[in-house]
């Protein structure tokens, strides 16, 4: 099935396998990222030997860079211009470099003290400058495929779908392959090797199957000045209530997916259950998605977003009184990976539909600028989340591989419940001002048809 065009030219459908190549992107996103997240942090306590301050610190000063320079990348990307489009080239281009700089995180140097210290440093923030020159025009290219509203919920749902069988393949393999090479540091890298190799190839068929429209908006075609896009973004409410709520839930989820295994090893004494249980909330995640789906279209995304919501706080409720047994827990745990699938794709299928509203307040359409902004918040959070988590343990008085007092684990409970769900609810609330639904998404896009038209 061809694609369907409008009189503007843009896309408004796509044919099913090309919305299936375009979303498979995300396995490859996730290889680095939701690895790097379940992972990372624990990698560089329990095996580099980085005190939890220092490899907190270490994640969030590279995630905070990643957050500076993904607005730059999105400007630089909307003012490119080659045979293959604005944004494609970059998956061509950079899936290399970025392998090459996921593998540098776990090579083994003999390094210790501040040396060490500074390698981690330097490695991770070379992979996240890397991550980003990709990532930010991949997500990008979500807004100029399409400009229905429903079809990009149908690409955000197979993303989601894509990213989640991703994080339950990582969730359940990366310990075993790290053990299954010998352990410790080496294990790592072999297992880094072929996750970037994985990427790499993907990458490359997203690249070869994706097609950009020929023809745009006139405001596409406009270079963006830095005082253009400020001004879109003073009049674009909708966008800064998404952001703000991706902002407080991203950091939740990343306190809580970061510190489970913490809890896991010392609080349940259950190891061998970080993997399954990570691996579970993945799973949670990608059997949600048809069913968010379905509510999505029959609702709304804020209506479905909200209710994964709902579902996150009741299971961090009953996780608080739950017996410290680990079947339980895991019992437990699925329930919030489900909810967990509708903040998902609430984000991602809602942040496309920002770029019209804020081309109907501002007559300024600058996708790469949106994103790359969104993404500044989301993995500012993220990195904010890990440090403050890095000195939470750290004044927990939390020691790698030895027996933890009861204090420390206590807290290691208040960190791991309580901190998530604060900020889901404060999620809620920003999400439940958001103002696009379906309809107004419709008017906008016939507002701007005919502002193309009269020119």
């Amino acid at each position: 099935m061809p694609s369907i065009t409008g009189p503007d030219g843009e896309v408004y459908e796509l044919p099913y396998w090309r919305r299936l190549s375009f979303a498979f992107g995300d396995f490859a996103n996730n290889l680095y990222f939701t690895t790097a997240s379940f992972f990372l942090l624990y990698y560089y306590t329990d095996y580099l030997g980085l005190t939890p301050a220092e490899g907190g610190w270490v994640f969030a000063v590279a995630l905070i860079w990643d957050a500076i320079f993904d607005p730059f990348m999105g400007y630089l990307a909307n003012r490119t211009s080659s045979v293959w489009g604005r944004y494609r080239p970059y998956l061509l281009f950079g899936a290399v470099p970025l392998a090459l700089s996921w593998i540098l995180i776990f090579v083994p140097t003999g390094l210790k003290g501040p040396q060490l210290l500074l390698f981690a440093l330097v490695a991770h923030m070379l992979f996240r400058t890397c991550y980003a020159v990709v990532g930010t025009p991949y997500q990008a290219m979500n807004a100029v495929l399409t400009r229905s509203s429903d079809e990009r919920g149908q690409i955000a749902a197979m993303r989601m779908i894509f990213a989640a069988l991703c994080g339950l393949a990582a969730a359940f393999a990366t310990l075993k392959l790290v053990e299954a090479f010998g352990g410790r540091q080496g294990g790592f890298l072999q297992t880094a090797v072929i996750y970037s190799g994985i990427a790499t190839l993907i990458y490359l068929v997203v690249f070869l199957t994706t097609r950009e429209p020929q023809r745009a908006l006139p405001s596409h075609n406009k270079p963006l000045g830095a005082g253009d896009i400020l001004r879109m973004l003073r009049a674009n409410r909708a966008f800064w209530l998404v952001a703000a709520a991706t902002l407080v839930g991203a950091a939740g989820s990343t306190i809580f997916n970061k510190t489970l295994p913490y809890f896991l090893k010392y609080s349940l004494h259950q190891s061998h259950l970080i993997g399954p249980a990570l691996t579970v909330g993945a799973a949670g995640v990608g059997l949600s998605i048809p069913f968010w789906r379905y509510v999505m279209r029959k609702t709304s995304k804020r209506t479905m977003w909200l209710c994964g919501i709902a579902i996150n706080l009741l299971v961090y409720a009953v996780l608080w009184f739950l017996p410290a047994r680990g079947e339980l827990w895991l019992l437990a745990i699925a329930p919030g990976g489900f909810g967990a699938g509708a903040s998902f794709l609430g984000f991602w299928s809602t942040i496309p539909d920002t770029v019209e509203y804020g081309a109907f307040k501002s007559g300024i359409r600058a996708e790469g600028a949106i994103f790359g902004l969104v993404l500044l918040i989301e993995k500012s959070a993220l990195g904010l989340a890990a440090g403050i988590l890095g000195e939470l343990l750290e004044a927990a008085g939390y020691k790698a591989n030895q027996p933890q007092t009861a204090v420390t684990l206590h807290d290691i409970k208040l960190v791991l419940l309580v901190v998530p769900a604060i900020c889901a609810l404060i999620s809620g609330i920003f999400v439940l001002c958001y103002p696009i639904d379906r309809r107004l998404h419709a008017r906008l896009n016939r507002v701007l048809e005919r502002r193309a038209r009269q020119g």
